[in-house]
């Protein structure tokens, strides 16, 4: 989670001590709530952490630096402290910081700390009881993240979504004036979250999701520690030769084969759930491709974009591509023409403009993988097929070499 975490650390701090903190006047109130905030927030300062001491942030859940047995052990540090710090304050401090703000403060950090690990899990993965090595999820099995996906589609961010307004609305009812209208709105706001929490479940169920690598149930994010998350690595083995080029394509065509079964979304025009499935990461030609690379830990596109840099001579970070299209040119240079009966061939349809109309993947004698515009899930198609719907056209076939 990116954006919830205070937010569900206010909910269910306020939850839990409802009693105690309503008997706080309005001021100590107030300071109960910035730290509540606060402490639900707190293990991710671990970010910053990281890049002094030079370990890559995006490795934050997978170290020492977010587990529970350190908070743990900085909570009984801030019972001591507390402790000390009642011995020593003047009686003036002391009307101020009571026991019983204190004692509430010492809580909301247990609360806030642990709903932190306990939302890290809901979806994700986090070595959350460091130095164990198992990493722990809660719903990331069920609802993994979609390697094409951003953020805004997956289930996670409209749970972030639906909490951050349950708290807004927590905040309105406890120090707002009452304001009629904009309690509505944030019922409104409330049920829209709900909503688009449906959607967003419907389709995670009904699209292959897979955007982290495994290895013995591990997620592995730098194989070669070379401090690039791999997602974003050109070379995930640092042997000097692109991914695209380190392909082992039985097992390429074999997982092709395991996700071609009719049971995953496909983006197309067959009908209006699959023209809005690609955002939430439907199949097309060139992504199923793309996640039979990833499956190995051999992701695509940054070899794509710094050819594509390459070519053009940019010196930028923000480089937007055509995928299909730098493939192509890509292949076209650094692959071997091949025919429609090669195996793990990737084949490109070229109108007499040279414009690519689509693409697939020769599966064995029969089969091709790719999706035609009636497909509604994803499932393999026969060359037949695919020759006689693009008799007009020129179909290039490239291998890796």
């Amino acid at each position: 989670m990116y954006i919830a975490h205070g937010p569900i650390s206010y909910i269910l701090n306020e939850s839990i001590q409802k009693k105690k903190i309503s008997k706080l006047n309005t001021e100590k109130q107030l300071l109960v709530m910035i730290f509540s905030i606060l402490f639900g927030i707190l293990p991710d300062i671990d970010i910053l952490i990281l890049r002094i001491v030079n370990i890559p942030s995006f490795l934050h859940h997978l170290i020492f630096t977010h587990s529970i047995v350190l908070y743990l052990f900085l909570w009984i540090f801030l019972n001591l402290f507390f402790w000390f710090l009642k011995k020593f304050l003047n009686k003036r401090n002391r009307k101020v910081l009571t026991d019983e703000l204190l004692n509430v403060i010492q809580l909301s950090f247990l609360i806030g700390t642990m709903s932190h690990f306990l939302a890290d899990i809901l979806f994700s993965y986090s070595r959350i009881f460091f130095p164990i090595q198992r990493q722990f999820t809660i719903l990331g099995n069920i609802f993994a993240t979609n390697y094409f996906a951003s953020y805004i589609f997956n289930p996670t961010f409209a749970i972030e979504i639906l909490l951050s307004f349950l708290f807004l609305l927590m905040f309105y009812k406890r120090y707002l004036k009452e304001i009629k209208l904009l309690k509505i709105l944030f019922y409104f706001l409330i049920s829209l979250s709900v909503i688009l929490f449906g959607v967003n479940i419907f389709m995670n169920l009904n699209t292959y999701n897979k955007a982290n690598h495994f290895v013995k149930n591990s997620m592995v994010l730098d194989k070669d520690y070379d401090k690039i998350h791999d997602r974003y690595d050109w070379d995930t083995d640092s042997d000097g030769v692109s991914n695209i080029l380190e392909i082992d394509r039985k097992q390429m065509i074999s997982f092709i084969k395991s996700i071609s079964t009719g049971k995953y979304l496909v983006s197309s025009n067959a009908s209006f759930l699959n023209k809005i499935a690609s955002p939430f990461g439907g199949f097309n030609s060139y992504r199923i491709l793309s996640q039979a690379y990833f499956e190995q830990n051999l992701a695509i596109e940054p070899v794509l974009i710094d050819y594509f840099r390459m070519e053009n001579s940019l010196e930028r970070y923000s480089v937007e591509i055509k995928y299909i299209d730098t493939l192509h040119q890509y292949l076209n240079q650094y692959g071997v023409e091949s025919s429609i009966d090669t195996p793990g061939g990737i084949y490109f349809v070229l109108d007499e403009n040279i414009n690519i109309l689509n693409m697939g993947i020769v599966i064995d004698d029969e089969n091709v993988s790719t999706v035609l515009g009636d497909d509604q899930r994803l499932i393999l198609h026969s060359k037949s097929e695919v020759l006689d719907i693009y008799s007009s056209e020129d179909i290039k076939v490239l291998s890796i070499p």
